[in-house]
């Protein structure tokens, strides 16, 4: 029985497609192996097979350049899914990425008419530097590694900013510290929320705004985040006095930078969901 072809191009790639989905990827996160590292081995692969099929002899020659090409088709389909950022947080967990999140909300039961404090901190805990990212402000670039919390609201209406916030970077063994500016900034992103680069960001603040920000940039020094150090942002918002009891609606803080390290090198906003606020007006804490 003759051996049978892929008669075009869109059946190559249907049957790469089924191979990445059902075949590589589960591989992937049961052997807890980064996507990345797979992409350059089925692109190297598919390198390989294109010039052995040069010199392979003509009766094995098409079968040789029919997995070339399976494996290019292959190879960009996950790289597709790598540098789209679904598997971030399959690459958080298994702990890849050099950058990560904590927050910080205090009290975690409040009364009404009294503030709520978000801290939100991110140390390099790898080797190379987190690299920068651009976004706006004021219609001035600014490139660097930026975190950013989504203010709390009641029926839509943000909690108003109270007090001053303090963004800062410094070593994360010495919170004394200070290796480099940082600058406080505030959106309103629109529809659709698709990136914080392509968002209106501003350092001024109005009432308003549903997100409040830091980034590692002045507008004209721009820096990544070395090796251990840490960028640190520290707001307050004050919870409205006429809140009802119960829980208050605040959805996540993110974080946004470039992984240096080649198997998970691309640009990553990782989300992470706040913690759980109760509103009791019977005396809060």
């Amino acid at each position: 029985m003759a051996r049978p072809k892929y008669q075009s191009t869109a059946q190559r790639i249907a049957a790469a497609t089924f191979v990445v989905l059902f075949l590589v990827i589960p591989i992937a996160v049961l052997a807890s192996i980064p996507l990345g590292i797979l992409v350059e081995i089925l692109l190297a692969l598919a390198l390989l097979a294109f010039g052995a099929g040069f010199l392979a002899s003509e009766r094995f020659r098409g079968g040789v350049r029919d997995a070339a090409k399976s494996l290019l088709a292959a190879g960009v389909i996950l790289g597709i899914i790598h540098f789209s950022g679904v598997m971030d947080p399959f690459y958080r967990r298994e702990g890849w990425l050099i950058l990560d999140l904590e927050m910080e909300i205090e009290p975690l039961r409040v009364a009404p008419g009294e503030p709520l404090t978000y801290t939100l901190s991110t140390t390099n805990t790898g080797v190379r530097a987190a690299l920068k990212r651009r976004i706006r402000v004021d219609d001035v670039p600014y490139e660097g590694v930026f975190v950013y919390g989504r203010l709390p609201d009641l029926g839509g209406a943000r909690f108003p900013i109270v007090g001053t916030p303090i963004a800062s970077t410094y070593y994360e063994d010495d919170p004394g510290s200070d290796v480099g500016d940082c600058t406080i900034i505030y959106a309103t992103p629109g529809l659709p929320e698709l990136s914080p680069e392509n968002w209106d960001w501003s350092e001024t603040y109005t009432p308003g705004p549903k997100v409040i920000g830091a980034i590692t940039s002045d507008g004209e020094t721009h820096r990544g985040l070395e090796a251990g150090e840490t960028l640190r942002l520290q707001y307050a918002v004050g919870v409205p006095e006429d809140h009802p009891d119960g829980k208050v609606h605040h959805v996540r803080a993110a974080l946004g930078y470039r992984d240096p390290q080649w198997a998970t090198h691309h640009a990553h906003d990782l989300w992470f969901k706040f913690e759980e606020v109760v509103v009791d007006s019977s005396g809060g804490v």
